[in-house]
């Protein structure tokens, strides 16, 4: 008996100290400290933590703490985004299509920002719905089409993202 509970602590404690530096991480993103937040998000996203992954990618991106590094970002949030990380999905579609040097990390980056979006989207993320129905009004990284857009907004739009109601509402009422 006393060897179980001896595993089950071993196996527990990990998880408590990683739940207790991600907090401890966090904090000291939100108030600023960001060299510090640093320090403590790296083992973290190391270990495959993907909120760690994601938040460093942010950090890297924005140049919070580090030098802005897009390149560094996008292999965090890409990190994070495989490991189902929602908004890393919706940020590395942001990156691709608006970033100066993710975009050039691949041979499409319009494509490769539908494809994160419409990952995002179809997890529910309503902004990424929102940019994925406006990728298909423009026709970038996707074949253009007023349909598929509409589609998108509306789900945007059940979702509460009051621009892509508005944006449904123009398309269906310009037919």
């Amino acid at each position: 008996m006393f060897h179980r509970l001896l595993l089950v602590a071993l196996l527990v404690l990990p998880l408590t100290a990683t739940a207790d530096s991600l907090k401890e991480a966090l904090q000291a993103y939100e108030t600023g400290h960001y060299s510090q937040a640093i320090q403590l998000l790296t083992p973290l996203a190391n270990q495959s933590n993907s909120q760690a992954q994601f938040r460093l990618g942010m950090m890297y991106y924005h140049g919070q703490g580090v030098p802005e590094d897009e390149k560094l970002a996008v292999y965090w949030l890409k990190n994070a985004a495989t490991h189902g990380y929602i908004d890393a999905m919706f940020e590395l579609g942001n990156a691709y299509l608006l970033g100066n040097q993710a975009a050039k990390l691949v041979s499409d980056p319009d494509r490769e920002a539908a494809l994160w979006y419409f990952q995002a989207a179809s997890a529910g993320h309503a902004e990424a719905q929102y940019h994925l129905g406006l990728l298909f009004l423009a026709g970038k990284g996707v074949i253009e089409s007023r349909k598929d857009a509409v589609v998108w907004f509306k789900k945007a739009a059940a979702l509460g993202h009051v621009e892509a109601k508005r944006a449904a509402g123009r398309i269906e009422g310009g037919k």
